[in-house]
C-alpha cells in the first residue's frame, strides 16, 4: 500500500513507543500495564486499517481512473477498524475500569504521531 510507504518510520516508531512508554509509567500494576500495551497493539492495527480506508477512498489510482470503489474491501476494512477499536477499549475497560482514560489518551496521541509521521512525506 502506497500510504504506508509515505510514513517516516524513523520518526513514527520512536515517537509512538516513547509516548506509549510514558502512558505505561502511569499504570498501577501489571494488569493495567498489559492492558495499555494490548490497546496500543490494537491501536496500531486500527490505524493501519484506517490508512487502508483512506488510501482506497482518496489515493487509489485505479479507483480514480475507473470511478469505482472496491466497496466490499472498504466495508470490510471499516468493519474491522471499528471492531478492533471498540473491542480493545472494551477489554481495556474490563481490566482497567475507569482508568481506561490512559489507553484512550494513548490512542489519541498515536493519531497525532501518525499525522506527524505522514505530514513530512505527503507534501
Amino acid at each position: 500500500m502506497e500510504l504506508i510507504k509515505k510514513i517516516d518510520h524513523k520518526l513514527f516508531w520512536p515517537l509512538s513507543l516513547v509516548s506509549t512508554l510514558i502512558f505505561c509509567l502511569f499504570a498501577r500494576g501489571p494488569v493495567e500495564l498489559y492492558s495499555i500495551i494490548f490497546v496500543y497493539a490494537a491501536t496500531l492495527i486500527s490505524l493501519f486499517m484506517l490508512m487502508a480506508i483512506l488510501y482506497s477512498l482518496v489515493l487509489d489510482q485505479e479507483s480514480r481512473i475507473t470511478g469505482r470503489l472496491k466497496k466490499g474491501r472498504l466495508l470490510l476494512y471499516m468493519f474491522f477498524h471499528i471492531l478492533f477499536l471498540f473491542g480493545s477499549i472494551g477489554i481495556g475497560v474490563h481490566f482497567m475500569g475507569n482508568r481506561i482514560i490512559l489507553a484512550v489518551l494513548n490512542y489519541v496521541t498515536q493519531i497525532f504521531v501518525l499525522g506527524i509521521g505522514l505530514r513530512k512525506n505527503l507534501k
